[in-house]
């Protein structure tokens, strides 16, 4: 019982800690925008927005994934507690890294004048282009230190790195906006990946290790692995970005420009609002996965833990946002907005299949079954794109927000069915409860925030929020006995 409230602690301090991590660098990205708003106005948000974006796409494709797919690695390593088997795989990616990296920062610097001509239409934006190709190097190196801090969980300097990093970006940023105008944009763009690799290389070097003999051959043969599963995952996410792009243009061709900035704006909140919880959840759950991938038997146990408390985490997140979604979009938008409320609150149901779904879906990646995880992104993509197109064919934005709960009770019941053919990896009993209880739950608070009586709605709202956040801390209590948790850290002071 004593180990089981533990797994639990860890899952649950791991969210805390990076849902704080991420919400720091939200508050960084818009502190950053609204000096570069306010300094260099519209054409200045417009040219650090096209510049961020084509380093971002860069650096996936360049990068082969190895961010992410060198953590499965780092952490089965980490597992043996062999520092030997630690050191050769850190060595490798860094090898790797280097090759990546450097191979990026040479592509950008030779598509640096065909970059300025199909973003800009014109050549002067090409010395832009030349200045951030060394972005993609730094940005490589930083990625190998983060995946080893991440593979060998070392939560804490993970986000101690991510944090400094951001905050040094930014107070070195904000004065060359003021100095420098444009070109403080791509100095502060360099600056950023700078700070970033310091505070990353420096909590890295914490990983204990021992100096290995390595040939490059070696180094070669050890990384294909890496990088195999890192195009897998490169291509799925180029897919999803696809699959975004040709939606968005469905949308503004068939609906116009408007509907095209509602369904924006829905999908911003509805899948951002989110994105918090996931991220904070991958940064620790992946690693613990993939460092126990060959025993189907705690694979089970650490998915449903993981998937117990994402559920107890968005419960009240998912009440809260059906009841005061109107709310808000006036404070983040406008009123003119409010056409995409129902299309979130329907996002919202589908976030809860979300959840479970994700959490099996890593299982795939931590078992590092490339095949399988290929083929069902190109399934789920093209269902996906299908069914939100027909969606919006159908009912307009809300369409949109319908497609997604449909999808994600399709995503749900596909990936669910592979684990448990494949690895026989099933929800248990508890997850089940809880999963209908919430999904009810969720589905009242639907019906009752469309009510237009405001008495009637508002009360409810009350009731409805007030026992969500009761009911999921009694459930997070059953499983990390926080009373006693506080109990013992009062006692320790």
């Amino acid at each position: 019982m004593a180990n089981q409230e533990s797994t639990y602690r860890q899952i649950f301090k791991a969210t805390g800690i990076f849902g704080g991590v991420q919400v720091f660098n939200i508050l960084i990205n818009i502190i950053k925008s609204k000096v570069i708003a306010i300094l260099l106005g519209p054409a200045g948000i417009g040219l650090y927005g096209i510049l961020n974006s084509t380093i971002e796409v860069l650096k996936s494709v360049t990068g082969l994934g190895l961010g992410v797919s060198a953590v499965k690695d780092i952490s089965e390593a980490a597992a043996t507690d062999d520092i030997t088997h630690v050191s050769h795989t850190l060595k490798t990616l860094r090898r790797w890294i280097y090759f990546t990296g450097s191979f990026g920062c040479i592509i950008t610097l030779l598509l640096a004048p065909q970059l300025s001509q199909w973003i800009f239409g014109e050549d002067y934006y090409t010395w832009m282009f030349r200045w951030l190709s060394v972005v993609l190097l730094f940005s490589a190196l930083s990625s190998g230190q983060t995946a080893a801090l991440q593979g060998m969980r070392q939560i804490g300097f993970l986000a101690k790195a991510g944090m400094l990093g951001s905050l040094l970006g930014l107070c070195l940023s904000i004065p060359l906006f003021f100095l420098l105008g444009n070109m403080g944009i791509v100095l502060s763009i360099i600056i950023s990946s700078i700070c970033t690799l310091i505070f990353s290389a420096i909590y890295a070097r914490r990983i204990r290790t021992i100096e290995v003999k390595q040939t490059f051959k070696e180094s070669f043969q050890q990384g294909c692995g890496m990088a195999k599963l890192g195009i897998v995952m490169m291509f799925n996410g180029v897919l999803s970005l696809l699959a975004a792009y040709i939606l968005k243009a469905y949308i503004t061709r068939h609906g116009g420009i408007e509907d095209a900035g509602i369904y924006q704006s829905a999908f911003s909140i509805a899948e951002g609002y989110f994105g918090l919880i996931f991220t904070a959840m991958a940064a620790d759950y992946y690693p613990r996965l993939a460092a126990i991938n060959k025993d189907n038997v705690k694979l089970k146990s650490e998915v449903n833990k993981q998937a117990e408390i994402g559920l107890l985490v968005a419960f009240p997140c998912i009440i809260i946002a059906l009841f005061f979604m109107p709310i808000g979009i006036r404070l983040l938008y406008s009123e003119e907005f409010l056409g995409g409320v129902l299309c979130i609150n329907w996002a919202m149901l589908g976030n809860i299949f979300k959840i479970g779904s994700w959490t099996m879906g890593y299982v795939l990646i931590a078992k590092g079954k490339s095949k399988i995880f290929a083929m069902t992104g190109i399934g789920f993509n093209t269902i996906y794109l299908l069914l939100t197109i027909y969606g919006y064919q159908l009912w307009g934005i809300d369409g949109v927000g319908i497609a997604f709960f449909v999808y994600y009770i399709i995503h749900f019941i596909g990936i669910y069915l592979i684990c448990s053919l494949l690895f026989d990896i099933r929800f248990k009993r508890e997850f089940r409860y809880l999963f209908i209880t919430i999904l009810l739950f969720a589905g009242v608070a639907f019906f009752l925030q469309s009510i237009d009586n405001v008495w009637i709605k508002y009360s409810s709202a009350a009731v409805f929020c007030l026992a969500s956040i009761y009911l999921a801390y009694i459930q997070l209590n059953k499983r990390l006995n926080i009373q006693e948790f506080i109990a013992n850290k009062r006692h320790k002071r």
